[in-house]
């Protein structure tokens, strides 16, 4: 069988459409990105190097990209695919993420805009992955091999399940199990040292945030129920889109952009590296 023609992914503050993002407003001072971006001379990675991670995502080491501190977190898993999709940009976000329409963005290429495995023979690849899948359950069971470790990676994740969730790894392996396909997640960080092993990043003193996040396809039968479960829960957010490009928002607004991962250090704006973009969603979803 095909892959549900809807996918889905949520962040407790998200919408939802085929495929579906949430995001939460649990942490304390939860806030919004503004349109605006502000061009700042210095490299973070000169104020962070004393630090296990500069970003909470991995920077690029090409020189053009040396300021770039902010990016969608719809490409964390897929890093090469974002890198190589942005090549011909002729600006990268600094400070702030800013308006992605601007021509100074560029258009995301269809570059390795598909998938392919780097490892193994055909034969390794039907191993991993099933050589005859005859259930749903059966793509079900590879989700969750993914998120358990057992699979090292899928079409949309070219990297292992990254250890900050490792926190929610059995919940996340449940929702697989239920049809809830997982591609993307964080769970909620709120005001943990910037040098704690698991989620620190961007240098001494300073403590970060993020909201909880997850990304993942999911049937059309089951849209309208976790629509309505959203609903009735005003700290989660749900933004989806279907194969057609029909899109279902709840909680989130017309254009806005959500930081999902910030942090607050000394003498030094409140800086937000991980962001959600429904615009840029759509591009990832499609």
């Amino acid at each position: 069988p095909r892959l549900p023609k809807k996918s889905k992914k949520i962040t407790q503050n998200g919408d939802e459409t085929n495929d579906l993002n949430a995001d939460s407003q649990h942490s304390n001072g939860s806030s919004s990105i503004t349109p605006a971006r502000r061009e700042r001379n210095e490299s973070i990675s000169e104020e962070a190097m004393s630090t296990r991670r500069v970003l909470p995502w991995k920077p690029s080491a090409m020189a053009n990209r040396s300021k770039e501190d902010v990016r969608p977190i719809n490409w964390s898993n897929r890093p090469k695919s974002y890198v190589m999709r942005t090549d011909e940009w002729d600006e990268f976000p600094n400070g702030r993420w800013g308006d992605s329409t601007s021509p100074a963005f560029g258009e995301l290429s269809d570059v390795s805009h598909f998938y392919s495995f780097t490892l193994g023979s055909e034969d390794d690849r039907r191993a991993m992955l099933g050589h005859r899948p005859l259930l749903e359950t059966d793509i079900y069971e590879v989700f969750a091999k993914y998120v358990e470790g057992t699979v090292p990676h899928i079409p949309w994740c070219e990297t292992p399940l990254q250890p900050e969730s490792f926190l929610i790894q059995p919940q996340l392996a449940k929702l697989n199990r239920f049809g809830f396909l997982t591609i993307n997640s964080q769970p909620p960080v709120d005001g943990l040292p910037s040098s704690h092993p698991v989620f620190g990043w961007g240098g001494k003193g300073g403590r970060v945030y993020q909201k909880a996040y997850f990304e993942f396809f999911l049937s059309p039968d089951k849209v309208e129920i976790l629509s309505q479960m959203v609903t009735h829960h005003p700290n989660l957010n749900l933004y989806a889109v279907n194969y057609a490009g029909r899109d279902l928002r709840v909680g989130v607004e017309e254009g806005g952009v959500t930081a999902l991962t910030w942090g607050v250090f000394p003498n030094r704006e409140i800086l937000q590296p991980t962001i959600f973009d429904p615009d840029i969603f759509l591009v990832w979803a499609d």
